[in-house]
């Protein structure tokens, strides 16, 4: 008879009003590795709100760059976005509604070939600190103009584990770097990742290829991790 429950391990907030019921043989428990911050620079906030008086292409890999692009603008720009699917869809569609999407993609780098085989010829990247080089670059080296709008900080927050979870979910390279700053995992512990980037950073760190989610949504990892468990029970 199993004498514990199947432990997953999220290393961000989860959105639980969309995962729904989780069976009893299974506990989820999330640390925030992760702490994200928006910038209150007024140079920045001026800079964006004269920005939102233009019509541009602006791009968002990003729902926390969503939020507080939105939190700073009082009136919705004109602007025709590119982003990447799931959260961050969402999060623009309820900003600016469907009308003002161009195009979606599963991560940066299809969105980057959305842009190219657009030939946009210049975009407003709205950005964490810590966001990778996939997009800029490959814009870039097609001669596409790149205007970084850095609108909020990542800060990492370590914390040791002092267990071993059955499964990790990971949601940004940025977490990775801080679980494994103060952690390592067994080779039995299930690794899963939100998209291919951050299923690149992991090879960094586990043995084992990890499970990455075909779309940017952390409840669809985490009903992935559930299916999983239901399929790989505690004996």
């Amino acid at each position: 008879m199993r004498n514990r429950r199947y432990t997953i391990l999220s290393t961000a907030n989860l959105p639980f009003e969309r995962i729904g019921q989780i069976p009893e043989t299974i506990e989820i428990r999330v640390v925030s590795f992760t702490e994200i911050m928006a910038r209150r620079d007024e140079n920045l906030i001026s800079r964006i709100k004269e920005l939102s008086k233009h019509k541009l292409i602006a791009v968002f890999t990003s729902a926390n760059a969503v939020k507080f692009v939105s939190d700073i603008l009082q009136e919705k720009p004109d602007w025709r976005i590119y982003c990447i699917g799931n959260e961050t869809l969402n999060s623009v569609t309820n900003w600016l509604g469907d009308n003002s999407i161009i195009r979606t993609a599963e991560n940066a780098s299809a969105l980057s070939d959305c842009l190219i085989r657009d030939k946009v010829s210049s975009v407003d990247f709205f950005c964490g600190d810590q966001r990778l080089n996939i997009l800029p670059d490959r814009l870039k080296e097609n001669h596409i103009r790149v205007t970084e709008w850095i609108v909020y900080d990542t800060r990492l927050i370590p914390e040791q584990i002092n267990y071993q979870p059955d499964a990790v979910l990971f949601f940004s390279p940025t977490a990775v770097k801080s679980f494994f700053s103060c952690n390592h995992l067994s080779t039995e512990v299930k690794v899963f990742a939100v998209g291919k980037s951050t299923a690149a950073v992991l090879q960094s760190f586990i043995a084992g290829p990890a499970i990455i989610s075909p779309e940017p949504d952390k409840a669809l990892v985490v009903h992935m991790a559930i299916d999983y468990a239901a399929s790989h029970p505690i004996l």
